[in-house]
């Protein structure tokens, strides 16, 4: 009897999930990452020649605590090519002047798609940068593989380096051995049939069924019916001017061996770089800091310090002295980050672990600045810059995201106040 019982549950258990399966995965998707994931192509970390679309997207730290009052709701639109990177759906005809590689500050999900670090690193050289951020390990094979497929021969190999990674294991230097099992799977599929074999199996352990769970056990965590056990994978911040602000508890952690960490990844970018040489890509790393190093100093009671400034300072001398071009834009963060602080203006999004419009920008311009008159291949950024202020203001954001859902906070600067801060904050960096 008992028996019986358990095989009809395990029946209607399977047809729900097979009907959901039906249901498009970005129904049950609040971010694009969740959406285009799971079917991702054998080069890029997503779905190829795919859309996302949500007016109701919001913060991944909104998602990690399970702080539904904390979320800032924004549009979002995505759209991937054929090798499952955030890139237009047609770039099989266009020229490239280069690469952008990273994480998820490379991949811009969080920001309108014309205005991603890769567009706005385009305007800076004689042809477009090709988008290939991603949740990727920096793979040297890997990255000659795309670029044959790119047609790129001479260009750059831009490396977005966040300060997380201070904290991650080395990417491999040298190819990992296949084991027989997978040779012998690579003969029998072939390297297409192998990888579409295992996003299929990997979408069976993504049970829809679970991720209904999952929102079902976050909607009943509300610290009313039950205790919130999601609240401790973040922190909430308050600044000076009053405002909130989330910080992953992860990332607040101090770096182990720091010295050690940034001595490896400096002996690693120059092994890189010597290797990307001989295929003609010239290696330029940009070093974006974490949420907390820069608002840390502007909290109203900072209980724990950081010195991922002076970190992320020192592995920039350490690539500045192996020849590396490098662009760190910790301390321009800092700075902006100061003077919009007042304004209740942002450069990170503050239910988020990402940048919003105005980081982007402000790194794009850092980019441009600190580059100068080095050699790139194709980098025309100095005589591109902006003749006067009314130029560069029209190239700005209209906003430095100023959402608040507290009540306490009630002024919202006009728009053309917010450009002129802005404006003034980078015309010094820029226009000197």
């Amino acid at each position: 009897m008992l028996g019986s019982v358990l095989s009809c549950l395990m029946l209607i258990v399977a047809a729900i999930e097979f009907t959901l399966h039906l249901v498009p995965l970005d129904l049950f998707a609040d971010r694009p990452y969740e959406a285009l994931g799971h079917f991702h192509t054998q080069d890029g970390p997503f779905e190829g020649n795919a859309e996302y679309h949500s007016a109701h997207s919001f913060g991944d730290l909104a998602a990690l605590g399970n702080l539904p009052k904390r979320r800032l709701y924004h549009g979002v639109d995505f759209t991937t090519d054929e090798f499952g990177f955030h890139n237009p759906a047609s770039t099989a005809d266009l020229r490239w002047a280069g690469i952008l590689f990273g994480d998820s500050f490379a991949i811009g999900a969080e920001v309108p798609e014309g205005k991603t670090l890769s567009v706005q690193l385009t305007t800076l050289f004689s042809r477009p940068i090709y988008n290939a951020g991603g949740y990727l390990s920096f793979d040297v094979e890997r990255v000659r593989q795309l670029s044959n497929r790119l047609n790129l021969h001479r260009g750059v190999f831009i490396y977005e380096f966040h300060e997380a990674h201070l904290k991650e294991p080395l990417p491999q230097s040298a190819p990992v051995q296949s084991s027989w099992r997978h040779r012998v799977a690579l003969q029998m599929f072939g390297p297409e049939g192998l990888n579409r074999l295992r996003e299929r199996l990997s979408s069976l352990l993504d049970l829809r069924l679970g991720l209904l769970a999952q929102k079902f056990e976050k909607t009943v965590e509300n610290d009313a019916l039950l205790p919130n056990s999601f609240a401790s994978n973040v922190v909430e911040g308050r600044l000076r001017n009053g405002d909130w602000m989330l910080f992953l508890r992860s990332r607040i952690e101090p770096v182990g061996s720091p010295e050690v960490a940034i001595g490896r990844w400096a002996d690693f970018f120059s092994w890189a770089s010597r290797e990307l040489r001989s295929d003609g890509l010239e290696l330029v790393v940009i070093i974006v800091p974490d949420e907390f190093t820069v608002y840390q100093p502007l909290l109203a009671s900072p209980r724990i310090p950081t010195h991922g400034d002076v970190l992320l300072g020192q592995l920039e001398r350490r690539l500045r002295e192996s020849g590396i071009p490098v662009v760190n834009v910790s301390p321009a963060f800092r700075a902006a980050a100061a003077e919009l602080a007042e304004h209740h203006e942002y450069i990170y999004w503050q239910d988020d672990t990402h940048w919003n419009e105005c980081g982007v920008t402000i790194a794009a311009a850092e980019f441009r600045e600190q580059i100068g008159l080095q050699p790139l291949p194709g980098f025309i950024g100095t005589e591109s810059r902006p003749a006067n202020r009314s130029e560069l203001k029209t190239a700005l954001p209209s906003n430095c995201e100023s959402e608040q859902t507290t009540p306490e906070i009630t002024t919202v600067r006009s728009e053309s106040s917010q450009r002129e801060t802005l404006s003034n904050n980078l015309e010094r960096r820029i226009l000197h």
